[in-house]
This record gives C-alpha cells, sequence and structure tokens, in this order.
C-alpha cells in the first residue's frame, strides 16, 4: 500500500482489478451454460460527465464479457416517452440489468422513472423497492457509489463496528444509502449537508469522514482528526484537472488512509455495476 504524507493510500484500481477477474470468470461460467449478461444503459442529453461515466461502464462491461446497450435519448425528451422506453426495457427478456444514467434534465422527475423500473432488474439500485429492502438490511441491489465506499472501507481492515461516522452528502446517489449500510456494520453515522451549520464541528470529530458533494477541495486539513480515516467521492475539474472534495496533499499529511481522486471509489463503483448485474440475474432466477 503506497503513503503520501502520514497517510496509507486506499487504492481502488487495485479493488477494481480484483473485481474484474473474478466478473470475467462468472461471465466465462455463463457462456459456458449459453448466458450472456445483457446491460442497457439510458442516457438522457450530452451532459460531459454523464457521457464520460457511461463510456467507463460500457468498456468495464467489454472487458469482463458484458453486452452493453446504451440507448440515447435527446434532453428535450418528456417524461411519458421515457417512461415508454424504461417499460420496453422492464418487458425485454433479454435484458438483464438496466441503468438510468444520472442527473437527468430537470423536467423529468427520477423518482417517477424509478419508480417504472422493474426492481429485479435495477442495477443502480434506485428504485423505491429497492432502497426499502435497504432499509431492511437487505444490501442485494443497493446503490453502486454506496457499495464501492463499503467495499473499500473492508478491503483495507477499517474497523467499522462502533465507528464514528461522518458523511457529507444526503443524495439518495451516496450519503442516504451508504448511511443505511454502515448502520447495518453498527457504525454511529453523522449525516452533514449544505445546510448543516458548522461543518467542521461534525467532520472533525469523526473516525472515518466520507465526502460526496462534488464542492472541490472543500475538506480540509482543519476539519479531520489526527489519524482519521478519509474517503473522497466527489469528483470535479479546477482548471482543466480532477479535483476530488478533499485538499488530497494537505489532509494525507493528518489522516491514516485515504483514497485519491482519480483512482479511488470511481474504479470501484463502476465495478459494482456489474456486480449488482449478477445480483439482479440471480433475482430474476437466470444465475
Amino acid at each position: 500500500m503506497e503513503r503520501t504524507g502520514n497517510a496509507k493510500i486506499m487504492d481502488g484500481r487495485c479493488i477494481a482489478d480484483e473485481m474484474c477477474r473474478m466478473h470475467m470468470r462468472t461471465a466465462l461460467e455463463l457462456s459456458r451454460r449459453g448466458l450472456k449478461p445483457r446491460l442497457s444503459i439510458v442516457m438522457v442529453g450530452e451532459e460531459p460527465a454523464s457521457k464520460l461515466f457511461v463510456r467507463n461502464k460500457v468498456r468495464y462491461c467489454e472487458k469482463v464479457g458484458v453486452d452493453t446497450t446504451v440507448i440515447h435519448k435527446p434532453s428535450t425528451i418528456d417524461l411519458e416517452d421515457l417512461l415508454e422506453t424504461v417499460k420496453s426495457l422492464n418487458d425485454d427478456p433479454n435484458i438483464n440489468g438496466i441503468l438510468v444514467q444520472l442527473p437527468l434534465p430537470k423536467h423529468i422527475d427520477p423518482y417517477k422513472i424509478f419508480s417504472a423500473l422493474d426492481p429485479d432488474k435495477d442495477v443502480d439500485g434506485l428504485t423505491p423497492a429497492n432502497l426499502g429492502r435497504l432499509m431492511h438490511g437487505d444490501e442485494v441491489l443497493s446503490p453502486c457509489g454506496a457499495k464501492a465506499v463499503v467495499k473499500i472501507l473492508e478491503y483495507y481492515g477499517v474497523e467499522l463496528e462502533g465507528a464514528e461516522i461522518c458523511i457529507v452528502s444526503n443524495s439518495i446517489l451516496v450519503g442516504k444509502p451508504l448511511s443505511m449500510i454502515l448502520t447495518n456494520r453498527f457504525a454511529t453515522i453523522s449525516i452533514c449537508h449544505a445546510k448543516t451549520k458548522d461543518l467542521s464541528s461534525h467532520t472533525s470529530n469523526a473516525d472515518i469522514l466520507i465526502s460526496a458533494t462534488g464542492v472541490p477541495l472543500l475538506i480540509k486539513a482543519s476539519m479531520i482528526r489526527d489519524g482519521a480515516v478519509v474517503v473522497d467521492v466527489g469528483i470535479s475539474k479546477i482548471e482543466g484537472r480532477i479535483a476530488g472534495d478533499v485538499d488530497f496533499d494537505e489532509v494525507a499529511c493528518k489522516a491514516s488512509m485515504i483514497t485519491p481522486v482519480p483512482g479511488g471509489v470511481g474504479p470501484v463503483t463502476v465495478a459494482m455495476v456489474v456486480d449488482n448485474l449478477f445480483q439482479a440475474m440471480k433475482l430474476q432466477g437466470v444465475m
């Protein structure tokens, strides 16, 4: 494990590489049985970050042997047309997984889209049914970003039971589901967000700090306790370079472990898409 400053680097790429080898073996075994995993990604509009995320997912799927189709829709699409697209994918017995890339245009209510999606094909874990399952401790199809954070922490042996964990995010993609997954492991959770007063008073008491706001360099060394574990889920661009929520060079001198951006949570999140796809196939009785 690399070090920078005083902190050990929690390398997501090596975890994703291990998952990739496992997924390749699973896909090969399915192929021997005459089965081909199939994922459909619905992308609305031409948002550059979304295009990058979709491209990374497609590349990973192709590498492990998953047949992936990207359905492009214009940003002007209306709700009914998008719902019809989702319904057609729900009804297609050859499609094992569906992923609707976020964000959607402002005139499209994501809740209505995810409410219409077949929960057993929901590889992003964002349907009300799958989020409800998570509340009951069933993590089989839960959001990929949240699962990636926990995978990294557990891979590097970070003790979660009894830990004080501060999550800077109340999103449905990361913050809220992650709080449930960590609560399932008997951690004590505080959730912060844009309206939190005196953010530092919460982050500085945490054994583990997880930030997923998309606000570049939000988290400074003064905001964490000595020896804290820091997980950076955010990704932004500053003057043409990639940056996370965490001021990496500064915080790495004070943290005990830290994830880099890029190369931390991102690669594991992409791998979790295929992990969830295989879980979905089990729910469908295919595997």
